[in-house]
């Protein structure tokens, strides 16, 4: 992670033209701004909450960059989520909770509790649509747990594989050190099998040394799930995102992660399909959304899942009434984005951080 620098301030940041108020309502302060006018608009009939119940996890990843000091939720904050969404939910038209960690599975009552919340405020609202998704190692997500998640609006999964087997056990490790491919895949069959009326996300994770031992595993994909249009694939280079093996982490280039992504893809659905699959709309990072917000398992609440500990990463504290306690200046420089329209920006407001 960057170096924090505790002397920045929202001066340094050029503005405040979007910001939200302690309810997480976004407010406009260029009134004059068009562009911002509408996207105030909009983001206020929508919300995301990405809320991580645990940040424990029951793996230890090679490549990991959380440090599991904070355990699970305090039903403190787990209150506080549920008066924030009474808060909003009567002006909302989708509500999209996010279920991050940790492993959200190692702290379930508490993903049931809140999710059971949001489907009671869909009987509330019955204008409001709901949608729960959760990104998970998948080895606590059997047939019975998806069936009760996607009874309570978790439908969407990201489960992330490393390769076949020999390749996977050696990078996604169990806490006690065991391995976790069997399982993972056992449970990704029973699902298949089902009639659950789910998304599964396989977020195919590459290195440098493991780019051609992935092959393997496209073919296991193509055999057991390619022809389930439940199924889709995503491919993710590793990178050096803060965790204690960062130093023996080989990384690519861009250009040769573009080449590596486009070979993955090639085997995958062959080179015809794999072109038609290679265009892809401008990526706009939920960070540089206003009405997007981390609530970390200890209340703080931020906006990038990846710079947890990363200081300007704290944007304030949920409190037990459902208010947001925003620290001046923490917000402007993740939304201006939406200001200068600026693609890399948009992309990833941390990159583009400034500090005095």
């Amino acid at each position: 992670m960057p170096a924090v620098n505790e002397n920045y301030s929202s001066r340094h940041f050029f503005n405040d033209s979007i910001s939200i108020d302690s309810h997480g309502k976004t407010v406009i302060n260029d009134t004059e701004n068009t562009n911002l006018t509408k996207i105030g608009a909009r983001a206020n009939r929508n919300l995301q909450l990405i809320i991580l119940p645990t940040e424990k996890c029951n793996f230890r990843c090679t490549y990991c960059y959380e440090d599991y000091s904070v355990g699970k939720m305090k039903q403190e904050t787990v209150l506080g989520i549920k008066a924030l969404l009474d808060r909003r939910c009567a002006d909302l038209e989708h509500l999209n909770l996010s279920w991050f960690g940790g492993e959200p599975l190692v702290a379930k009552s508490t993903v049931f509790e809140i999710s059971e919340y949001a489907m009671e405020l869909t009987h509330k609202y019955s204008g409001l649509v709901y949608i729960g998704d959760m990104t998970t190692n998948g080895y606590l997500l059997n047939y019975d747990t998806a069936k009760a998640l996607a009874d309570v609006g978790v439908r969407h999964y990201q489960i992330s594989l490393d390769g076949s087997r020999d390749v996977h056990n050696q990078s996604r490790i169990r806490a006690d050190g065991g391995h976790t491919y069997d399982r993972i895949w056992a449970n990704l069959l029973a699902i298949r099998d089902s009639s659950l009326p789910v998304k599964v996300i396989l977020r195919i994770h590459f290195t440098v040394d493991t780019l051609q031992l992935i092959t393997p595993l496209l073919e296991d994909i193509k055999k057991e799930f390619l022809q389930d249009s439940r199924f889709f694939v995503f491919f993710k280079a590793v990178e050096r995102l803060g965790g204690p093996n960062d130093a023996s982490i080989k990384i690519f280039s861009d250009s040769e992660k573009e080449k590596a992504v486009e070979l993955l893809k090639t085997k995958l659905y062959g080179e015809s399909a794999a072109r038609l699959n290679s265009h892809e709309p401008q990526y706009v990072c939920y960070a540089s959304r206003p009405n997007s917000l981390v609530i970390r398992a200890n209340g703080d609440v931020g906006k990038c899942t990846v710079a947890l500990y990363d200081e300007r990463n704290k944007i304030g504290t949920l409190q037990p009434n459902g208010t947001l306690e925003l620290i001046p200046g923490r917000l402007a420089p993740w939304l201006r984005g939406l200001k200068t329209l600026d693609p890399e920006t948009l992309a990833c407001p941390l990159s583009q951080f400034k500090l005095s």
